[in-house]
C-alpha cells in the first residue's frame, strides 16, 4: 500500500537516549532487590504518542491475552522486561460475528489486543483463530461452512488495518506487521471437532487463500504457518497429528508462508534428545528436526518460536515446577533459540493464566498490582546483557571436558565482552562439574546478575585460564577486552 511520508521520522528515529534500566540481585521469591545501572540504548522513535518505528527486534518475546494498552496493570511490567515482541490473539468470531454483504467488521476488541504496538512500539505477532459458527463447524477448525475466500477477506482487511500506512488504518496507524494464522492447527480430530490437524490439504488451501491477500493489503507483511505442536503425537496416546507438516507441505502449502513456526515445551523434549526430559530442554533438537523437515521439501525458512515456557508451580509431581526451575528455563530456552537463530520465541506468558489452567507459567502474577517473579528478573537480565551480544558458537566436549557441560558462547562488541552462558544437564541439583576458560579474568553471574570475579590464580595456577565450577542452574561468564 501507498506509505505515508513523515520529515521528522529519520531525526526521531536516530536519537540517542539515556534511559535507566532496572536489573536486581539477591532475589527470593516475592522479593526484588533493584539494582541500578546506566546505559545509553536507541529506542523507538515516538511523537504525539505514535510509534515511527518499533523496538529493534530481538528473540525476547512473550504472550499476552486481552488488552496490551499502556492503561493495562500489566504494561509497566511489559515495558520495563526488556522485551520486543508480544504475541496476541485476534479472534475472527469477535470481529464478524454475522456474515453480511458487505463485510461488517467490528475492530474495538481488536484494537485493543494490539494496542501494544502503539504505546509500546513493540513488535506483533497476531495469532488470528476462532472462526465464527457461521464459518466453521469447530471455531479453531476447517473453515468448512463458507469458502476459503471469507478468510481472505478478513485477514486481508486486517493487513490494511494495521498497515501504518495512513489508509483505511486503526487509530493511531500502529504497525503490526506479522500475522500468525491460527494456534496448533496439527490438533488430532476428535468426534466433535474437526480440526485442521484431521485435513492437513484444507489448511494448505487456506495459506494459499490468505496469503495474497495479506500481502496485498502489506507487502511488508510476513505470513507465520500457525504455531504447531509437533510433540504429544496421537501415535504415542497424544492429541496432536505427526504427519501434519509433512501433509500440509506436500498438498502445496510451503510456497505460502514466510516464516515456520512452532512450540517448545521441555515435557516434549525426549522426542528430539532421546534423554530424559527433565535433563535438557530439547529446543536446538527440535528446531534441527523442524529445519530439516522443511528441507526435505526444499524450504529454508525462518523459524519462530510461538510458545515456550514453563511453570512456578508446584501442583503436580509428575511435572515439577518451582521458581528455580522456571527461572532455569527461560535461560536455558532463550539461550538455546539465540544459538539455533530463532528470530523471536515467545515465552509462554507474561502472566499466570489463573485457576483455569493447572500450570503458572507467567513470569508475573495474576495479583492486582501483579508480582514480578524470580523468572521475570532472569528475563529481564537476559534481554538486556543479551541485547547488542551474538552467537558465536557451543563449545565441543573436547574443550568442556564433557558432552554434559554445555556452553554457549556471544560476542558482545558494543560493550566490548565475551558471554558465556553455562550449565551442567544432570539430574542431580547438588551436582557440578569444572570449566576451564582461556582468560585472565572474568566475572561469573548467577540467574539474577549476582557477581562473584575470578582471575587467573583463583585456582592456584597462573596458566591464562580460568577454572568455575557448573551446575544444574546456568551461569554467565563475562570476559572484558
Amino acid at each position: 500500500m501507498k506509505m505515508r511520508t513523515w520529515q521528522h521520522i529519520a531525526l526521531a528515529a536516530a536519537m540517542l537516549l539515556a534511559v535507566t534500566l532496572i536489573g536486581s540481585t539477591g532475589v527470593s521469591a516475592g522479593t526484588l532487590q533493584p539494582k541500578i545501572e546506566q546505559q545509553d540504548v536507541y529506542l523507538p522513535a515516538v511523537l504525539n504518542k505514535s510509534c515511527y518505528t518499533l523496538r529493534t527486534q530481538t528473540t525476547f518475546g512473550v504472550q499476552m491475552y486481552g488488552a496490551t494498552s499502556s492503561g493495562v496493570k500489566t504494561f509497566p511490567s511489559l515495558i520495563e522486561s526488556g522485551t520486543s515482541w508480544v504475541r496476541v490473539e485476534v479472534n475472527w468470531k469477535d470481529i464478524e460475528p454475522n456474515n453480511t454483504t458487505p463485510a461488517n467488521y467490528s475492530f474495538s476488541s481488536t484494537d485493543s489486543h494490539l494496542a501494544a504496538a502503539k504505546d509500546g512500539c513493540m513488535n506483533m505477532v497476531a495469532t488470528v483463530l476462532r472462526a465464527p459458527s457461521w464459518a466453521a463447524t469447530s471455531t479453531d477448525g476447517v473453515i468448512d461452512k463458507v469458502a476459503m475466500s471469507e478468510f481472505a477477506e478478513l485477514v486481508g482487511a486486517l493487513a490494511e488495518r494495521y498497515d501504518g500506512d495512513g489508509v483505511n488504518d486503526a487509530p493511531g496507524s500502529p504497525v503490526v506487521n506479522f500475522w500468525e494464522l491460527y494456534n496448533e492447527p496439527d490438533g488430532s480430530p476428535l468426534p466433535n471437532r474437526k480440526t485442521w490437524g484431521g485435513d492437513p490439504a484444507k489448511y494448505a488451501e487456506m495459506l494459499k487463500a490468505a496469503y495474497p491477500a495479506i500481502k496485498a493489503a502489506n507487502p511488508n507483511a510476513q505470513v507465520l504457518f500457525g504455531g504447531i505442536a509437533y510433540d504429544d503425537f496421537s501415535d504415542q496416546g497424544g492429541h496432536f497429528e505427526r504427519l501434519f507438516l509433512d501433509n500440509v507441505l506436500q498438498a502445496g502449502g510451503g510456497s505460502y508462508f514466510d516464516i515456520m513456526n512452532f512450540h517448545v515445551y521441555p515435557f516434549f523434549a525426549t522426542n528430539w534428545t532421546g534423554q530424559d526430559w527433565k535433563k535438557t530442554p530439547g529446543l536446538t533438537e527440535k528446531t534441527n528436526a523442524v529445519r530439516a523437515k522443511l528441507a526435505q521439501f526444499g524450504l529454508n525458512k525462518p523459524i519462530f518460536i510461538t510458545e515456550a515456557g514453563w511453570h512456578s508451580n508446584s501442583d503436580n509431581e509428575y511435572v515439577p515446577g518451582s521458581h528455580a526451575i522456571q527461572t532455569r528455563y527461560v535461560i536455558q530456552l532463550f539461550t538455546q533459540s539465540m544459538a539455533s537463530n530463532v528470530g523471536f520465541m515467545s515465552w509462554f506468558s507474561l502472566v499466570d493464566p489463573g485457576a483455569f489452567y493447572p500450570f503458572q507459567n507467567g513470569l508475573l502474577t495474576v495479583d492486582s498490582p501483579p508480582v514480578r517473579k524470580p523468572a521475570y528478573t532472569a528475563y529481564q537480565i537476559m534481554a538486556r546483557e543479551f541485547a547488542s551480544a551474538q552467537y558465536q558458537r557451543t563449545l565441543p566436549s573436547t574443550e568442556t571436558g564433557s558432552a554434559d557441560l554445555k556452553v554457549y558462547q556471544f560476542r558482545d562488541n558494543l560493550k566490548k565482552r565475551t558471554l558465556y552462558v553455562a550449565w551442567y544437564e544432570t539430574l542431580d541439583d547438588a551436582a557440578s562439574r569444572s570449566l576451564r576458560l582461556p582468560a585472565g579474568a572474568a566475572t561469573i553471574y548467577d540467574p539474577y546478575w549476582s557477581p562473584t570475579a575470578v582471575n587467573d590464580s583463583s585456582d592456584g595456577k597462573a596458566d591464562g585460564r580460568i577454572t568455575m565450577q557448573v551446575g544444574r542452574q546456568p551461569i554467565y561468564i563475562e570476559v572484558k577486552d
